[in-house]
């Protein structure tokens, strides 16, 4: 999964959901899996793992209490273990009454496990959020988490011979991977779906994605979304230009043209809604996200396009959430708040990943506004002056260096990927080996293979799953 600047369409802008996948400041996140089956939720069960706080350092004997949902509704003695890997999100049953792994569950005599990422959900590993404490979130902690559950769970008589395969999407999909690369006597495979495991500081390439998955539904879609864009950054430096902008997108604050962090932030959040449109494009009521939003943002009957374009991303309800400052301010709180997990996630961006999508691509048709000077700032302005571009440069380069990056060291790995999803760039693209296939689907956006199949679902959509299962069979029965 915005990893990072990220994703998504929802009005409120600070708004954030449930859900799996790489965000913005508008996050709404993929939907879980629905059952029409309403009896398979009372074979879930809510538990809880203690695990050391610091799983590297011998000397510090803290611990803190790890959150998870099981369902052994299909389980047999010794039959398979599956766990699906929380990322950036509170956890849900919806994983473990429907989807590719449930299905799986069920073909397989399998238990069935969703692991809850610490400092997200109720996984709070300590007292607060602040800079300080943040320190133990990394994914190198994650993964030794994930490694002392299988560890734990495998203590159990009937388990200890179990075949251990995990899945995760988005973020989520790299620690499924990683978790696979680095602990490859615990973990016998693993499926990673739509995971960016090339971590990289200013990922242009993202808006270059949006604009081409744009581009196959209409030209002239992408031709009005330019131009409104261009609009928007012509008004900011006319007289009263600002003030109608306000107006136009009923915006909290009007834009602070003397501030460089304001007018990015703006930016960024127009943007954004064609972002989580085209990365959770699926069909509704009939047609495609991609195809409603070209609709609006060709109908004539709107207005000019920076009318469709504000008729597009606004609310007549709620003012959309504009100004920097409050943004740093709202995000520097280091309180938990279970509904809201900007600061960690971006914590996560500032200190491994990067992963900002800019406009420092000429290929791009979302303005000029959010270059990458904007998303460095706010790692200094919520965390410190420590966390500077340099710190973050390197930082990148260890988390490719540990991990490696697009070229793996891997067996028993899936990479799924949609050729929609902007993701996709900094994913694996091409086979790592004969064992590592990375299966690239035409037609599909962000994480769709975790999906059970549905009538509206793209062919080679169907046909990936079909793959999917006869592979994750094999390792099952070997």
């Amino acid at each position: 999964m915005n990893f990072l600047s990220f994703l998504f369409l929802s009005c409120c802008i600070y708004h954030l959901g449930h859900g799996v996948g790489l965000h913005g400041f508008h996050f709404r996140g993929l939907e879980e899996p629905q059952s029409l089956d309403k009896a398979i939720q009372e074979n879930i069960t809510e538990a809880w793992i203690q695990q050391p706080l610091d799983h590297f350092n011998p000397r510090d004997n803290r611990t803190w209490s790890m959150r998870y949902l099981e369902n052994s509704r299909f389980f047999k003695e010794n039959g398979p273990i599956l766990i699906m890997i929380g990322g950036e999100w509170a956890i849900s049953k919806g994983f473990l009454r429907a989807g590719l792994m449930y299905e799986l569950a069920s073909n397989h005599s399998a238990s069935m496990y969703y692991t809850e990422h610490r400092y997200y959900g109720k996984s709070k590993p300590t007292n607060d959020t602040s800079s300080r404490n943040l320190q133990y979130l990394s994914v190198d902690q994650a993964l030794a988490d994930l490694a002392y559950f299988i560890k734990t769970k495998k203590k159990d008589e009937s388990r200890r011979n179990s075949t251990v395969i995990v899945f995760g999407g988005s973020y989520a999909g790299n620690v499924a991977s990683w978790a696979r690369l680095k602990y490859p006597h615990l973990i016998q495979g693993a499926l990673a779906s739509s995971a960016p495991v090339l971590a990289k500081l200013d990922f242009n390439e993202y808006y270059e994605v949006v604009t081409e998955s744009l581009r196959r539904y209409s030209e002239k879609c992408v031709e009005e979304i330019k131009t409104a864009f261009d609009e928007v950054e012509e008004l900011l430096y006319i007289e009263n230009g600002p003030q109608r902008l306000k107006q136009y997108f009923n915006l909290c604050d009007v834009p602070n043209i003397k501030s460089f962090n304001d007018l990015a932030h703006f930016g960024s959040l127009l943007a954004e809604s064609f972002a989580s449109v085209v990365q959770y494009d699926k069909v509704e009521n009939g047609r495609t996200k991609i195809a409603s939003c070209c609709e609006n943002m060709t109908a004539t009957y709107l207005g000019s396009p920076l009318q469709r374009l504000a008729h597009f991303v606004s609310s007549k309800d709620k003012c959309l959430k504009n100004n920097y400052d409050k943004f740093v301010t709202l995000y520097r709180n280091e309180t938990w708040n279970q509904s809201d997990i900007m600061r960690q996630w971006y914590y996560q961006t500032c200190t491994e990943y990067g992963y900002y999508q800019t406009t420092d691509s000429t290929r791009s048709i979302f303005g000029s506004l959010f270059p990458l000077p904007y998303f460095t700032n706010i790692c200094q302005d919520l965390y410190g002056e420590y966390y500077n571009r340099d710190f973050l440069n390197n930082r990148i380069k260890r988390t490719n260096m540990m991990y490696g990056g697009l070229r793996p060291d891997l067996r028993n790995v899936i990479f799924t990927n949609g050729d929609v999803d902007p993701w996709h760039a900094l994913s694996v693209l091409q086979d790592l080996n004969a064992f590592s296939p990375a299966v690239l689907i035409k037609g599909s956006s962000h994480c769709r293979d975790l999906y059970s199949d549905s009538n509206t679902d793209a062919e080679d959509l169907i046909r990936a799953r079909v793959r999917i299962r006869e592979i994750i069979g094999s390792w099952i029965s070997s």
